[in-house]
């Protein structure tokens, strides 16, 4: 229902070159690589999955579409202003455009925006969790796949009563999720029974999944290739030479090549190369923190994957590890690491999991999430005929990947989408 025409001839010589080999590149390629397009991908790091995808959460979250821009975030903000152990730090750096990001992402925490944007979201990651179910068995992929849905933990009366209001809005666009005790809780995840946490309730959504994101993309960059993807690794985009209508070339380390379709894929950096042609993409870095511990078989760590709502932590089970990813920070696009936030990660998964690992031993780690200022990614074509994005999905780029590539293949070759993908189209932001 939503196709652009290309003629099929046109079609089976496309050259695509797709910018960025994180999760969302990848499976943008493969998608592409099926299709029978002549793809390569570009990335500037000497291995796929080098940056955001490293070591995420772990999460695939249908149930947790709600932007980070809520109708409290104002109030939480002023509350928090001054702590370091804040949830979300805005750490304000002498840039305009950061400010101009911030006063639009703050715009959108008005509650008709943020339903609105949340059901952009939800419709995406429920087609994007089919996408993902159905790569994961036709590529026999292995990246510790969970299917035993999301466990999210609340403390006290008020945050239960922001858990009841959503969970009637996901039971109204078809997700389930049910209300639990902490009694109910625990036996639901066992290895609960015991935790020093003060959690009073949950919530528990038995569709939502998780799973290693790096090993993932990296299996699916070989499942790309059986369809004739080609990875070009430690390759700098330099910049393009365009018209008013079309990208000409692109120069990759210094030397300019051309191809047919161009999808950029680029995480917190697409900003910069979409400036370069005058596409203005609003997208801002939003720092996170992940550890890993190893558990050695204990009982004492879950099975079932886990959002603490309170600390803003997220917890997955990965194999023969246990990986916990959370908080926000505003600070610009460096990565130098926070050992007190990357602490305040580690603290939260001991207190509800006594002895689930040894946190001496953890392995630490800070990434850089692409965000909108609707929290919505930006999918599809641009100003110029054979230019796209696909970018911007913020702390959801595992959760809604598979979909987003999908759209976008159908996007380019001119088959209906799933989606009307003029909802994540970056004109929305003119």
């Amino acid at each position: 229902m939503f196709a652009q025409n290309i003629p099929i001839q046109d079609l089976l010589k496309l050259k695509i070159a797709v910018f960025g080999a994180g999760v969302t590149g990848v499976t943008t390629a493969y998608f592409l690589a099926k299709e029978g397009m002549d793809v390569t991908v570009f990335d500037r790091q000497g291995a796929a999955a080098e940056e955001t995808s490293f070591a995420n959460g772990g999460q695939i979250s249908v149930s947790q579409p709600f932007p980070w821009s809520n109708p409290s975030l104002a109030l939480n903000l002023f509350k928090w202003l001054g702590r370091k152990d804040a949830p979300l730090i805005f750490r304000l750096q002498r840039d305009p455009f950061m400010w101009q990001w911030a006063i639009r992402f703050l715009a959108n925490s008005r509650p008709s925006a943020f339903y609105a944007n949340a059901g952009k979201i939800v419709r995406l990651a429920l087609h994007s969790k089919e996408c993902l179910d159905k790569i994961a068995m036709a590529e026999g992929i292995d990246f510790h796949h969970q299917q035993k849905g999301i466990l999210k933990l609340f403390e006290g009366e008020n945050e239960e009563r922001t858990v009841v209001k959503r969970q009637k809005w996901l039971h109204e666009v078809g997700v389930e999720q049910r209300l639990l005790s902490r009694a109910e809780c625990m036996e639901i995840e066992p290895a609960l029974v015991g935790t020093r946490s003060a959690f009073t309730g949950g919530t528990y959504s038995p569709n939502d999944e998780s799973g290693d994101a790096h090993q993932f993309t990296l299996n699916l960059v070989q499942a790309a290739k059986k369809y004739g993807a080609k990875f070009r690794y430690n390759t700098a985009v330099d910049g393009f030479v365009s018209d008013a209508q079309q990208i000409k070339t692109v120069r990759l380390n210094g030397v300019e090549e051309k191809f047919d379709q161009y999808v950029l894929s680029s995480g917190v950096y697409s900003r910069f190369l979409a400036q370069n042609i005058k596409i203005k993409l609003p997208v801002y870095p939003v720092k996170g923190y992940s550890v890993s511990l190893k558990i050695d078989g204990s009982n004492a760590a879950p099975l079932t994957s886990i959002t603490d709502e309170a600390n803003h932590v997220v917890i997955s089970r990965l194999g023969d590890q246990i990986r916990a990813a959370g908080t926000a920070e505003i600070n610009g696009y460096q990565l130098t690491p926070n050992k007190q936030r990357e602490d305040m990660v580690l603290k939260t998964v001991m207190d509800l999991f006594p002895g689930c690992g040894d946190p001496e031993l953890a392995t630490r780690w800070c990434g850089l999430r692409p965000m909108t200022t609707d929290s919505v990614p930006i999918i599809g074509k641009t100003q110029y005929d054979n230019f796209y994005t696909n970018t911007g999905h913020g702390p959801l780029g595992w959760t809604l990947s598979c979909g987003s590539a999908e759209i976008l293949s159908s996007l380019i070759v001119g088959k209906p989408t799933k989606l009307d993908i003029s909802d994540y189209s970056v004109d929305r932001f003119q």
